[in-house]
C-alpha cells in the first residue's frame, strides 16, 4: 500500500478516536471513577479509598435481640422513629440523633433522599424525574462542601444498626408530581435512586477521601413517599419488583401493622391527639404537627416555641402510655431533619427518647425495618392475634 495512503488512514483513525472520546456520556453512565491511593484526611493520615465507593456485598450490621413470643403473651412495645431526608446537614442534627440513639440503645430510620448525594454544582443534570425536566428536584441537591460528612454519617448510622430507606429522589408532590406517576415512573424513580447511593462517589469527585458506604442499595427494603402521596396500587407492584418488604406512606391509627394485597408490610403514620388543641387526632409526623400547632409556618416567639415543644412532647408521651397500657401496637413517628420553631420538635423527640429510655426500659425503640423483621420472625397465628386487635383509642 501508498505509504501516503497508510498514514492518511492513520491520521484518520485517530481523528475519529478523538472525536468518540469527547463525545458527551449519556445521561445513565457513570461518570469517570476517582482514584487517589495517596489521598488523606484533614489530619493528614492515610485513608482507605474503596474505589467504588461502596462495599458489595454489605458489611453485616449488629444483630438485634429479637425472639419469638407465644399465642396470647404480652408483645414487646415498640416505638419506630424515621427521619424524611436522611441525611447530615450543616447543623450536625443528623449526628445528634446518632449520638442519642448510643445513648439510649436505640435504632432509627434514615429515609434518604437520593439528590442529597448529587452535588449542586455538578450533577443536577443526572437526575431525570418523572413528568419533570431532566435537572430539576423540589428539594434541590446536594451542597458538594458537606458530602464528605453526609456520606461518612451514613456510614456511622449504618454500622450502628439503624435503617437506611427511601425517599426517593425529587420529593415531587401533588397532580403534577408522584400522584400521577404508574408503575414505569416508579420504577424509574427506584432504579435512579439505586444508581446514585451505588455510584455516589462517581459523581462526587471533590469528596475523595470519604467513604466507602459499608452497604449498597440491597439494603434499602422500603421507605415513605414524597408528602405520602401516590397511586398504591401503581407503587406497591414496583416496590414489591424492587424487593421491598413495607411502605409507610400511609395514614392511620394506633393499630398494629397490616399487610396489603400483594404481601407488603403497611406501616401507617398514627393519628394522635396533641393535648391542648383539642383535637381527634393529628398524623404523627413533625410536619403535620406545625401546621395545626403554627399554620405551617417554620418561626415563631419563644414563647410559641416553647409551647409548641412541650405539646409535641405531651402527644408523644400521652400516645405512648395508651399503647403501652392497651393494645401493644408499636408507636409510628415521622421527622425531618429540621430546626422549625426553634428546634422544638428536635428537643421533644429528644426528650421523648431520653426519658423513655430512663422510666420504661422495656420499651423498645427500632427501626422500621427491625419492626418488620420481628413481625415476619413470629409465629403467623400470633401476627394473626396482633393484627386482629382494635385501634387504641386515645
Amino acid at each position: 500500500m501508498n505509504k501516503r495512503v497508510v498514514i492518511a488512514i492513520v491520521a484518520v483513525l485517530v481523528l475519529i478516536a478523538g472525536l468518540f472520546a469527547f463525545i458527551p456520556r449519556g445521561s445513565d453512565e457513570p461518570v469517570a471513577q476517582p482514584t487517589n491511593p495517596d489521598a488523606s484526611n484533614s489530619a493528614g493520615s492515610q485513608v482507605d479509598i474503596n474505589e467504588t465507593g461502596i462495599t458489595t456485598p454489605p458489611e453485616p450490621q449488629p444483630a438485634i435481640d429479637f425472639s419469638k413470643i407465644q399465642k396470647g403473651e404480652k408483645p414487646p412495645q415498640f416505638v419506630v422513629v424515621s427521619f424524611d431526608g436522611g441525611v447530615e446537614n450543616k447543623t450536625g442534627i443528623m449526628q445528634h440523633y446518632l449520638d442519642l440513639a448510643q445513648r439510649t440503645d436505640s435504632r432509627f430510620s434514615f429515609f434518604l433522599s437520593g439528590v442529597y448525594l448529587l452535588p449542586d454544582n455538578k450533577m443536577r443534570l443526572k437526575y431525570d424525574p418523572p413528568n419533570h425536566p431532566r435537572g430539576s428536584s423540589a428539594i434541590g441537591f446536594g451542597d458538594p462542601e458537606i458530602m464528605e460528612t453526609r456520606i461518612n454519617t451514613l456510614a456511622e448510622a449504618y454500622r450502628a444498626g439503624h435503617e437506611v430507606g427511601t425517599h426517593y429522589n425529587g420529593h415531587f408532590c401533588g397532580s403534577n408530581g408522584v400522584q400521577a406517576w404508574n408503575k414505569a415512573d416508579w420504577t424509574s424513580e427506584i432504579n435512579q435512586f439505586n444508581d446514585i447511593l451505588n455510584n455516589w462517589r462517581a459523581y462526587n469527585p471533590q469528596a475523595a477521601s470519604a467513604g466507602p458506604l459499608p452497604f449498597n442499595a440491597t439494603v434499602v427494603k422500603g421507605g415513605r413517599t414524597p408528602c405520602l402521596e401516590g397511586q398504591r396500587s401503581a407503587m406497591y407492584s414496583a416496590f414489591k419488583d424492587a424487593g421491598y418488604l413495607y411502605d409507610t406512606s400511609n395514614s392511620g391509627t394506633l393499630k398494629w401493622p397490616q399487610k396489603t394485597k400483594n404481601g407488603l408490610w403497611d406501616i401507617p403514620l398514627q393519628a394522635i391527639v396533641i393535648p391542648g388543641l383539642g383535637n381527634q387526632g393529628v398524623l404523627s409526623m413533625d410536619y403535620n404537627f406545625l401546621v395545626n400547632q403554627n399554620n405551617g409556618n417554620q418561626q415563631g416567639s419563644q414563647e410559641k416555641c416553647n409551647q409548641v415543644r412541650e405539646q409535641s412532647l405531651a402527644a408523644y408521651k400521652k400516645a405512648l402510655k395508651d399503647v403501652y397500657s392497651g393494645n401493644r401496637a408499636p408507636l409510628i413517628l415521622g421527622n425531618h431533619m429540621n430546626n422549625w420553631m426553634c428546634n422544638a420538635y428536635t428537643e421533644a423527640l429528644t426528650e421523648f427518647v431520653e426519658e423513655t429510655h430512663k422510666e420504661k426500659p422495656d420499651v423498645r425503640f427500632i427501626s422500621t425495618l427491625d419492626l418488620v423483621t420481628w413481625l415476619q420472625e413470629q409465629d403467623p397465628e400470633v401476627v394473626k392475634e396482633l393484627m386482629a386487635r382494635p385501634t387504641q383509642s386515645q
